[in-house]
């Protein structure tokens, strides 16, 4: 919402301007549509009242955030500041426009929502209209201008964009792509973000639709300023209009928007998924990625693996060497096992000192002829090798020299031969821990004896022998 303004009100064209922002296409877009004016920088409102009292200005631009602490009080001071005479005019994002809104009652002329455009400059803070101006003729067209109508396809994709944000980073750029592409009627269209890949949470890639040359690109303006791009290939209708431009224009700006709340819904959803400690997926994680892999086990025939391990006398550990002790000993433990896993194995923290991993067989074996649960077996000797070198020396306080030493116990189940549902098999795997565990520690049981070398998925019946074996690791 943007209110009017007095079209008597002078050109600004030759005033002084100061912008209060730390984003430099605020700036830059007050600069470059009044090459002819003085712009200077405030980085805060008190550096602008600061400066105020120092030098005549004409004209204060000044950003609002999301949750601005005591904003009437800024604008107050910076119309006590710099006077009748000077027009404040305050610029925010949508979500900030309730509270820019009230802040007009302190002192503020006028606000504006960002990003800035010619028409907004123009029309509404100086009282001119593109045509009354006299400078800057060739300045693009605005793209700013009230949003044309969509078409029920265009609004059906962009409600599929809007109600699957869950589908991950990849998904959403694909959707939105359409979403473009049936907005300009454009043979081809591509969101791409320039993001670096800062870890869990952030989206980062293209939608990969774009195969036809580039005839028009907007960016996608984010908190930190430009993070990727909308490009449209050629239309085999008539050529792009004036409409069309503005309409990507638009769309930009809404690409920006989804992507945050996109990229904060994936961070909440790998914050209920993680474990904070370890870093690892966490115990609701694991059933849920157990279920999945055992229903596609099922259709495609192929076998899962799944250990349950914990840490020996890891109690000793905590209570002699303090719980900072223990952290760093789930630290290590996990990263180890990250380390010798494959990408696509799960390694999951299942509680306290509890840790749960399942291979799978997600494309190809891991060496050609491996069977479950022989690849685990093997995977589960170098890590066992690593922990007997790890040293505790950093956090052992008061310990024997024969407990500066890492080991583990741990039970194997496999599906379909222990059982046929991930409850199930998890129950297998704690039977053979606990024998584990009775046995003297520091080794790896396994349910029942090994499945020979030719049995198959479809050959096992499942049945429970009730017993479990030591592997040898």
């Amino acid at each position: 919402m943007i209110a009017p303004t007095d079209p008597s009100m002078r050109s600004p064209h030759s005033e002084r301007i100061l912008v209060i922002s730390d984003r430099d296409d605020v700036t830059a877009a007050v600069a470059s549509r009044y090459p002819r004016a003085t712009v200077s920088t405030a980085e805060s409102y008190l550096h602008a009242i600061h400066t105020l009292g120092r030098e005549p200005i004409d004209l204060v631009f000044g950003e609002v955030h999301p949750g601005f602490e005591r904003l009437d009080d800024a604008v107050a001071g910076l119309r006590e500041a710099g006077g009748d005479e000077m027009r404040l005019i305050l610029c925010c994002r949508p979500e900030a426009e309730p509270a820019t809104r009230r802040a007009l009652a302190m002192g503020a002329d006028n606000y504006l929502i960002l990003p800035l455009s010619q028409q907004d400059l123009d029309q509404v803070v100086f009282g001119e209209s593109p045509q009354e101006t006299q400078v800057d003729q060739e300045a693009p067209v605005d793209q700013e201008a009230p949003f044309p109508p969509a078409s029920m396809p265009e609004l059906q994709a962009l409600g599929e964009v809007l109600a699957h944000l869950e589908d991950g980073p990849a998904a959403v750029l694909e959707r939105l792509a359409d979403v473009v592409r049936l907005a300009v009627q454009a043979d081809g269209a591509e969101v791409s973000l320039d993001l670096p890949d800062k870890g869990s949470g952030n989206l980062v890639g293209q939608s990969g639709r774009l195969s036809l040359p580039t005839v028009l690109v907007e960016p996608i303006l984010g908190a930190d300023g430009v993070i990727g791009r909308i490009s449209v290939g050629p239309r085999s209708a008539e050529p792009y209009s004036v409409d069309d431009a503005r309409k990507l224009a638009h769309y930009a700006v809404l690409a920006g928007h989804i992507l945050e709340v996109a990229r904060r819904q994936q961070q909440w959803q790998d914050w209920a998924l993680t474990d904070a400690l370890s870093g690892l997926a966490n115990r609701r994680h694991l059933m849920r990625f157990l279920n999945d892999v055992m229903e596609r086990a099922h259709r495609e025939r192929f076998h899962v693996t799944l250990l349950l391990f914990d840490i020996d006398d890891f109690k000793t550990y905590n209570d002699r060497c303090g719980h900072d002790a223990g952290d760093e000993i789930i630290r290590t433990v996990a990263r180890l096992f990250r380390q010798h896993c494959r990408e696509d194995d799960m390694v999951a923290r299942y509680g306290g000192d509890e840790f749960a991993v399942v291979f799978w067989d997600a494309e190809q074996p891991r060496v050609p002829g491996s069977k479950h649960p022989a690849d685990a077996l093997a995977v589960l000797k170098r890590v066992k090798k690593a922990l007997g070198k790890t040293d505790l020396r950093a956090v052992q306080r008061g310990l024997s020299p024969e407990a500066n030493r890492l080991t583990i116990s741990g039970g194997l189940a496999s599906y379909p031969w222990d059982a046929s549902t991930p409850e199930e098999l998890i129950a297998r795997a704690d039977e053979a821990l606990m024998q584990a565990k009775a046995a003297g520690k520091n080794r790896i049981y396994l349910v029942g004896p090994p499945p020979s070398a030719t049995a198959s998925p479809g050959d096992a019946t499942g049945e429970d022998n009730g017993s479990a074996v030591d592997t040898g690791v």
